[in-house]
């Protein structure tokens, strides 16, 4: 058969040159490759050295606006740095220091707010957020939100433990300050006056009370916890009045604030707050028919507050109910080891039970007492001096207590 002209000019190739022909072309594809991936790792490069040159000549340009302390010009750059890079965090950082610069509490809450939470710093951005909603902004609500973001974030920032343990107890939330309290203690970030609180809270009192409610209250004038709290703290501040002052107008202006306090526990029944204070009352003034009638108010919620087992025990003790009294200051102690009030009426039920352990009862409610006395003496509740410490720690101990003995042997 005659081959075609364009066919019978091929050469005839053996199996070895098909094989050689192929490893050619391939070395041919791969060396095209190799100088491609070179060409776009070199284009990388060089985009890559483009993006480091831009994020530095932004972050000089920055540096050197804090330096001469222009902060439209930081807050300028930062934003043509977001809008060149967006999601920058650095760059935000530069945008919070100029509004925070210029007092701008807004603007800087928001730049705050847009920061990832996976930023190493995030817990200081947030700090400095809850600090202007506790003071200038005057958003308590949010401020505590805020405050409990930074120690989920980061459990030993002392300052925000501070802020949550203050805000219940200002607010005589007892049982969420107790909680606050050994939270921090856990963490190794307990503030001074957290030990101050411990031993005072079975009557939480406070001469700025009242002044804070109602700052609160201006703040978010729809929440009823601020209503209560001042009401409350109006109470005592009168109740103490009346002890140094028994005068006509102050002995009328105390059954005012306690008819108010009867009518708030008929808008808001079960309050842990207002429950527990006229409890207080009824204790102080021996009135065992009325606290009959409140213990019959008391919640599931309000039975995690060692109080409310304090007074309970006190009302059987005083319908000569001993079994029930012991049941119920057992429960006080074990809720809160470190209850003054609770020793001493365990003291007494124990006497009254002709019980041997009376006289060690007796000498931890003297104990407690008498450091009741001297924080009550003290500038304030940050004030406790090393002394002070010391015999906290030795009560902690005498009561059982050992967390917090061992937290202020780590601390001392």
């Amino acid at each position: 058969m005659e081959l075609e002209p364009d066919q019978a000019d091929l050469p005839v190739e053996t199996p070895r040159q098909l094989v050689g022909r192929s490893s050619l072309r391939r070395v041919h594809v791969i060396i095209g490759g190799v100088l491609l991936l070179a060409a776009l790792a070199t284009g990388y490069a060089l985009n890559q050295w483009r993006v480091s040159t831009g994020h530095d000549r932004f972050e000089k340009a920055c540096l050197q606006a804090r330096r001469e302390g222009d902060w439209d010009y930081m807050r300028q750059t930062a934003e043509e740095w977001l809008r060149w890079s967006p999601g920058r965090a650095q760059a935000m950082w530069f945008a919070a220091e100029s509004a925070q610069q210029q007092d701008r509490h807004d603007d800087l809450i928001e730049i705050l707010d847009g920061i990832p939470r996976t930023d190493p710093n995030i817990a200081f951005g947030l700090a400095e957020k809850a600090g202007l909603q506790w003071s200038e902004l005057n958003k308590p609500l949010q401020a505590l939100q805020t405050s409990l973001e930074v120690l989920a974030i980061e459990p030993r920032h002392v300052d925000s433990h501070s802020r949550v343990i203050s805000f219940y107890a200002m607010t005589l939330q007892r049982v969420r300050m107790l909680e606050a309290i050994r939270a921090a203690i856990r963490a190794g970030a307990e503030p001074r006056e957290a030990y101050c609180y411990l031993i005072m809270s079975d009557a939480l009192s406070f001469t700025n009370g009242a002044e804070l409610n109602q700052r609160w209250l201006r703040g978010a004038p729809d929440d009823d916890r601020f209503k209560i709290a001042l009401a409350v703290t109006t109470a005592m501040d009168l109740a103490a009045s009346r002890e140094s002052s028994p005068t006509e107008e102050v002995l009328e202006l105390n059954r005012e604030a306690n008819l108010q306090l009867e009518g708030f526990l008929e808008t808001w029944p079960g309050d842990p707050i207002l429950l527990t204070f006229l409890m207080h009352q009824a204790y102080r003034n021996e009135q065992v028919q009325k606290m009959e009638k409140l213990l019959g108010q008391v919640t599931e919620t309000l039975a995690q507050d060692h109080m409310v087992w304090v007074y309970k025990a006190w009302y059987h003790t005083m319908v000569d109910e001993l079994e029930e009294a012991e049941e119920a200051i057992i429960r006080a102690i074990r809720i809160h080891p470190l209850s003054q009030l609770a020793h001493q009426e365990y003291a007494k039920i124990l006497r009254a039970m002709q019980r041997p352990e009376v006289e060690r009862e007796q000498q931890i409610a003297a104990y407690g007492r008498e450091l009741r006395s001297e924080i009550m003496r003290q500038p304030s509740a940050a004030d406790l001096s090393l002394p002070l410490l010391v015999k906290i720690m030795s009560y902690a101990d005498s009561c059982g207590d050992t967390e917090v003995a061992a937290a202020l042997a780590a601390r001392l």
